[in-house]
């Protein structure tokens, strides 16, 4: 797919790399929209002495923070994904979607996505319920990405009026703020 045409999917990839601010502009981008009309997740890195960078989500729909991340100690290589985490991050996702949103928004298509878990599931689910979905995809894993949305997915720089202007073509029942 090319960047920023839409072609009715209702499903797009953003491609990222790890320092691009993928989370800041889907932040913004959710801010602009009603809060109970929108199911998804951005994340965001807080610094821990031992561990580096801990590494938390932020509900969309509700505001509420957990870690994704567990902080493995000082004499670990960085954190790990906490996989009780991602499962309820699932859960609460996929209650989101099913009690009615006009968009899903995940953060990240990463390593759990890429091997066949994580969020995919929801990412589905949102996609047989009409539900637009925007996905952030880590360079790493584009491969994996493509795969999985089998050439349906638009791709979408990581541009905020790009992003925009697919919504607003995907979208038409979210409301401003």
């Amino acid at each position: 797919m090319t960047h920023g045409n839409n072609t009715g999917a209702l499903l797009a990839g953003i491609p990222f790399q790890p320092k691009d601010p993928i989370d800041e502009i889907l932040s913004n981008i959710a801010a602009h929209y009603k809060s109970d009309r929108i199911a998804g997740y951005v994340q965001k890195r807080r610094k821990d002495r031992e561990c580096g960078t801990l590494v938390y989500v932020r509900n969309l729909r509700s505001g509420d923070e957990m870690p994704i991340t567990k902080n493995r100690g000082a004499l670990a290589k960085g954190c790990k994904l906490d996989g009780d985490a991602l499962s309820s991050l699932s859960e609460q996702l996929a209650q989101d979607i099913e009690a009615g949103s006009d968009l899903l928004i995940v953060a990240r298509f990463g390593r759990s996505e890429a091997e066949g878990r994580g969020l995919r599931d929801v990412i589905s689910r949102a996609m047989d319920l009409d539900i637009s979905v925007l996905v952030g995809v880590r360079g790493e894993y584009a491969d994996a990405w493509n795969t999985f949305h089998g050439g349906i997915a638009d791709t979408l720089p990581l541009d905020a009026d790009l992003i925009e202007n697919w919504l607003r073509a995907t979208t038409n029942v979210l409301a401003r703020t």
